[in-house]
């Protein structure tokens, strides 16, 4: 494999070397308390105080005068010391404030309380300053999902509001269960299964029994950016369904929900974390500082770096990571104008990585995978290397106290060179025909988007109105080589010498193959009525989508040029202040493409594929614990051959039932995750050849369930386990070929403590806790499950 040394190389060299000597910097001189998550429950204010005193390390002393009488609602979500106590005393003419020693706070009766008691004071001015309208909802009970998500075009919305199904997951879920991928964070989702082999730190998925590319996952909103990893994502937001008017169309359109990574920023309170763990093999950690500055706390800085480097646990596989990304932002005094950028580089060498088994033919029954999930068919010198460079920036400028402009724009570089064998199942003896392939690529994007969004009253209805301009242009080129056909066994393997790759193009040097250009334009307005108890939205998008092909010589082989206009209509009702119903008609977007050659319309260009959703629900908030009901139906339009026609007239039509639940069914007692009934059907099909039978890689059941538990007799001490549960699915559009149902274990233990005045934590997990192989079925494909995985980390607050 190549290793050459490169700027991109040397800066991760410095990062681990910042990592490593950043502990003994940190501890000789230690930043305030950080950030943390706090979940104190309701009580008298006295309580609530000595109690969030003691989770966050602090010395408080209080005058029980002061607190008589006063009740709190608790602390929920992240806050920093002084943060915390400002969030609990609020309108309770309470401060508390440093005693003038380290980490001690008194408790004193605020300067409106002095004036009421006849002091005299000194005159001060008093100026408004705007909240923050892009904060993100803060975490639900539990603090593992967000008690809101962003909903695309109309912005972040508490899920009670939302007409749709949406769920984020937050940094503790993320951190709590050592998610080393997007596809470990939606591991705790029902509705989501992978469609692809995880290496690269995302990968296909289907949703509602729909494909969602790993090329249609935003960044900050914006697609086209990639997975920056993990280490540097606050929330990940998910909205389950079709969503072309919310969000527009990815690169490649995918129709079952929309995924997006929001990235972390500098907080209020300074922090610090650093992390070092193990990973199935794999040594290494990340740090994650975090710092405002100014008398208004106007500029923030946010860096993240990890590293980790080994073995996994497959046989002769190996993965190294890097990855370091830098939020900057600024805004003004008065919060009305705000700025941000976003930096990021990742470096992802992956040896002998996972890959698919496609079936030769439909005509064998599909053999058991091999019994050890260990096992791997894929030769030592196959590898997988990626690369990504991305830089984001955005502003955003109140006009008047009820509209708001806004711009943001971002591009991205990646490279990924691939050698490794592509392999076909030929018979149910396990026998598997291998091309050797070369497959370097490249691929420049640039996206942005413009509008302006506000609020305004029309007698008794009030109307969130917005407006947007969107565009994406991404140019790549790929050329596959297949260097040599050869065969093995998946129980026997037989191993081959590396070919040879001497004389081919590497990833920058690859001539320009395709080029893509996407634009839209969308309307929407949420008009509420009734103190916003009932909620109607309405909203259009027009989307264009322009594409060219290449040879490799440069000459233009195909052109493609369509648009699609998409409406949707979204109905919530707040029936109680626990009771929310809604519904929702909206469409999705894929690209059109063209006819195949071989066919007698060959290059004929096709509409944007339209799929058609139909959705009502119902989410019902306990007060600790939300659930979601849900049913719906897609239609969308398949493109295939009829005869010697190649044409837009199959159909595959979703029906559903979605029940998710998140939060505390009990004090320390926490549940995440649903299951889902799905009936995918294929209709329409040529000659009505498949009409009526399931969609491949598509189960009819799918359960992901979670449970974490306190442990009463040691404070901090958490158990955790998980279930998912995959249904039978078929291979083949024809149902000949299935492979049976799975389930997977997982558990976890973790423990919380502060050592030497630094809050710590110690993880440790497993994943697929019975080691057991099975087959994941994907479309016309199966993967083999991954191997029991160890994880285990330390955190330390600095």
């Amino acid at each position: 494999m190549n290793h050459r040394f490169t700027p991109q190389r040397a800066l991760l060299c410095c990062i681990a070397s910042v990592m490593a000597i950043t502990p003994a910097i940190l501890l000789a001189a230690p930043l305030p308390v950080g950030v943390r998550h706090y979940d104190v429950p309701a009580g008298t204010l006295d309580q609530v105080l000595n109690r969030y005193a003691s989770e966050a390390n602090v010395l408080l002393t209080i005058d029980s005068k002061l607190t008589a009488g006063h009740s709190s609602a608790g602390l929920h979500g992240d806050y920093g010391v002084t943060s915390g106590f400002s969030a609990i005393l609020a309108g309770s003419g309470l401060d508390a404030v440093s005693d003038g020693t380290r980490g001690g706070y008194v408790l004193r009766a605020s300067s409106t309380d002095a004036v009421a008691a006849g002091a005299v004071l000194p005159a001060v001015t008093v100026s408004g300053k705007r909240a923050d309208p892009n904060a993100l909802p803060i975490p639900y009970a539990g603090g593992q999902v967000a008690t809101g998500a962003g909903v695309g075009l109309i912005g972040n919305r508490d899920v009670m509001d939302t007409p749709f199904n949406t769920v984020s997951y937050t940094r503790q879920l993320i951190q709590d269960q050592q998610a080393y991928s997007v596809t470990d964070v939606l591991a705790n989702n029902p509705s989501v299964r992978i469609l692809y082999p995880d290496n690269d730190g995302s990968t296909d998925f289907s949703i509602r029994g729909n494909k969602v590319s790993q090329l249609d996952i935003a960044y900050d909103g914006l697609y086209g950016i990639g997975t920056p990893g993990i280490e540097s994502l606050e929330r990940i937001d998910v909205l389950i369904g079709a969503n072309a008017l919310l969000n527009g169309l990815g690169p490649i359109g995918g129709v079952g929900g929309y995924i997006n990574q929001v990235p972390k920023k500098a907080l209020d309170d300074p922090m610090a974390q650093l992390t070092v763990g193990y990973i199935g093999g794999q040594w290494g950690g990340g740090i994650d500082v975090g710092q405002r500055f100014g008398a208004d706390k106007q500029f923030g800085i946010r860096f993240n770096g990890a590293y980790r480097d080994g073995d996994t646990e497959a046989d002769n596989q190996s993965r190294k990571v890097g990855t370091a990304t830098l939020a900057m932002d600024w805004r003004s005094p008065d919060n009305h104008v705000r700025l941000s950028t976003n930096f990021g580089y990742r470096e992802n060498d992956n040896d002998s990585p996972a890959r698919t088994l496609y079936m030769y033919s439909n005509t064998f029954k599909i053999p058991g995978p091999p019994p050890d999930p260990k096992s791997n068919w894929q030769n030592a010198w196959a590898y997988d290397n990626t690369r990504t460079t991305f830089a984001i920036g955005r502003a955003e400028v109140d006009i008047t106290p009820d509209v708001t402009a806004y711009a943001t724009i971002g591009g991205s570089q990646f490279r990924e060179e691939q050698l490794f064998a592509n392999s076909f199942l030929l018979n149910s003896a396990g026998d598997v025909g291998q091309n050797q392939v070369y497959w370097p690529l490249y691929r420049n994007t640039i996206s942005g988007e413009t509008g302006v969004r506000g609020t305004l009253q029309t007698g008794p209805v009030k109307h969130n109105w917005s407006f947007a301009l969107s565009g994406l242009r991404e140019n790549n080129g790929i050329v596959t080589t297949t260097l040599e056909t050869t065969y093995t066994n998946l129980y026997r393997p037989v191993f081959i010498a590396q070919p040879s790759i001497a004389g081919l193009a590497d990833s920058d040097n690859v001539p320009r193959t395709g080029e893509t250009e996407l634009y839209g334009i969308a309307l929407a307005d949420t008009m509420s009525v009734l103190h916003d108890r009932v909620q109607l939205t309405l909203g259009l998008r027009e989307q264009g989508v322009s594409a060219k092909n290449y040879s490799t010589a440069g000459i233009a082989t195909s052109t493609y040029n369509k648009s699609a206009l998409t409406p949707a209509v979204g109905l919530n009702v707040r029936a109680t202040d626990s009771l929310s119903l809604y519904a929702n008609y909206i469409e999705g977007l894929q690209q059109g493409g063209q006819a195949p050659t071989g066919y007698s319309n060959a290059g004929e260009s096709f509409a944007p594929f339209v799929s058609k959703q139909y959705e009502v629900g119902a989410k019902y908030d306990f007060g600790n614990f939300m659930t979601t009901l849900s049913a719906y139906q897609i239609s969308t339009p398949n493109a295939q051959a009829d005869g010697l026609v190649y044409g837009v007239n199959g159909e595959q039509k979703t029906k559903g039932l979605e029940l998710n639940a998140y939060g505390e069914v009990a004090h320390g007692l926490r549940l995440l995750g649903g299951m889902t009934l799905i009936d995918a059907r294929q209709t329409h099909t040529a000659n009505g050849l498949n009409d009526g039978k399931r969609v491949t890689g598509t189960a009819n059941f799918q359960l992901n369930l979670g449970a974490e538990w306190d442990a009463f007799f040691l404070p901090g001490l958490t158990f955790s386990g998980r279930v998912i549960y995959t249904g039978s699915e078929y291979i083949d559009a024809g149902n000949q070929q299935s492979v049976p149902g799975w389930v997977q274990y997982d558990a976890g233990v973790r423990y919380k403590t502060v050592i030497a005045r630094h809050e710590t934590a110690f993880r440790f997990n497993v994943e697929n806790l019975t080691n057991r192989s099975y087959w994941i079925g994907g479309q016309g494909f199966v993967m083999q499950s991954r191997p029991r995985t160890f994880l285990m980390s330390v955190s330390v607050a600095l």
